[in-house]
């Protein structure tokens, strides 16, 4: 894509022209008639034609030669552990990476991968709510990592999932990859989330 004019260091107009297709991500609307998005200090304010739209004062205009504008992508089960590091593939940068395949957010099925990862329960709580605040704070490549995803064991009551909500831990992690593997007991903690 070209670019004809240098990133704003203030208050900012992007200018997206020359779009072929706008997806809305909207399954009612999929398709946005326009050809132009206008976005003002970082949030769109304008979706339509380039004609009927007010694309003065830009301070950065992209032509998109007829591509595709699509909503950022969702991956709903990703396991992260500390930034943006993974020691299951020893890799740095994957969330970074990721949003070239249009992941704009990621949400954590547990924090998994973490050598060493406590299983009792206060070091399981102490986990979650670590990965929850920093990845609160934490954007790799702008990416939003919903973090924080307790891996549920047997020894947990009802006061440990209100002393982490409390903190702001609002996941569970994937169910069967701690010492809970059976349906019953399963439904009831997450009843207690």
């Amino acid at each position: 894509m070209a670019h004809d004019a240098p990133q704003a260091t203030g208050p900012s107009k992007l200018v997206i022209r020359n779009i072929g297709l706008i997806l809305s991500g909207a399954l009612e609307k999929p398709i946005l008639d326009g050809d132009t998005i206008v976005a003002e200090n970082g949030k769109i304010t304008a979706i339509g034609r380039y004609k009927d739209l007010n694309t003065e004062g830009a301070t950065t205009i992209v032509d998109a030669n007829g591509t595709t504008v699509t909503p950022g992508l969702i991956d709903s089960h990703v396991h992260p552990v500390a930034g943006d590091w993974t020691p299951r593939q020893n890799q740095i940068g994957w969330i970074d990476s990721s949003l070239h395949g249009g992941i704009t957010t990621m949400i954590s099925a547990g924090e998994v991968h973490m050598p060493g990862r406590p299983r009792d329960v206060v070091g399981l709580k102490a986990m979650a709510i670590f990965a929850q605040r920093a990845f609160w704070t934490l954007r790799p490549g702008g990416v939003k990592v919903h973090a924080g995803a307790p891996v549920i064991e047997c020894e947990m009551v009802e006061e440990d999932f209100k002393e982490m909500a409390a903190a702001g831990v609002k996941l569970l992690g994937e169910v069967g990859l701690g010492g809970v593997k059976d349906g019953p007991t399963a439904r009831k903690m997450v009843g207690w989330a």
